[in-house]
């Protein structure tokens, strides 16, 4: 019984030893963990916090995608239609980011990468959509159903108001349009990438790439 016993004791000293062998690993698979949590989300501030500077500046934030928006409400489009509008594009995106399993977890030195089985709508197909072409046709079926309310308005209104009254329709209608279509699109299963770097003690998304939609 005894050497039953210190036999034990010996593999599950092993056992334990082993599990702290690296424990890098576990600080990599946490950041990765809460770096797709964010994107879920869609909120792209949280998302920064894990990132690293030049991927920040690659994705860009919440107050930089906000801001590149402010030549619209110069032009008397209200910042609420900028808000809703954006917040329909951010729930389209974290479609993309549905479910995932992380995989295998590296550590090498400074870098890290860990692969990731994500289910959603595929990056390319959300790509595809949200093209300038996609937003005309929108805007423009718009016009032709409210073709009667638009020149109604625009009878007692400046050509500038009559603008930025009929963004301030669109964008939100148009937004909800893409957040449905996204909705309804088919999910695809895709392995990804994300290579991390040691910031200090922390580790950092440096990198998101896609490797195979299935």
């Amino acid at each position: 019984m005894k050497k039953f016993l210190a036999a034990l004791l010996g593999m599950t000293l092993l056992f334990v030893a082993g599990c702290g062998a690296n424990p890098e690993a576990e600080a990599v698979k946490t950041t990765a963990e809460a770096f797709l949590k964010s994107q879920q989300a869609g909120d792209l501030d949280e998302s920064a916090k894990y990132m690293t500077e030049s991927a920040v500046k690659d994705m860009g934030t919440m107050e930089e995608l906000r801001d590149s928006l402010s030549a619209y409400e110069a032009m008397g489009i209200s910042g609420e239609t900028m808000d809703t509008f954006m917040d329909s594009m951010l729930k389209a995106y974290g479609m993309v980011w549905e479910k995932y399993e992380i995989g295998d977890v590296k550590v090498d030195g400074d870098t890290a990468t860990v692969m990731v089985k994500v289910t959603g709508i595929p990056m390319d197909t959300l790509e595809n959509e949200m093209t300038e072409e996609y937003g005309s046709e929108l805007a423009q079926q718009w016009v032709v159903d409210h073709s009667e309310e638009i020149q109604k308005y625009m009878e007692d209104h400046t050509e500038e108001e009559s603008f930025a009254w009929l963004m301030d329709q669109i964008l939100p209608d148009a937004g909800k349009q893409v957040e449905a279509k996204m909705a309804d699109a088919e999910r695809k299963t895709s392995d990804y990438r994300l290579t991390l770097e040691k910031d200090g003690d922390d580790w950092k998304v440096s990198n998101v790439e896609v490797k195979a939609d299935k």
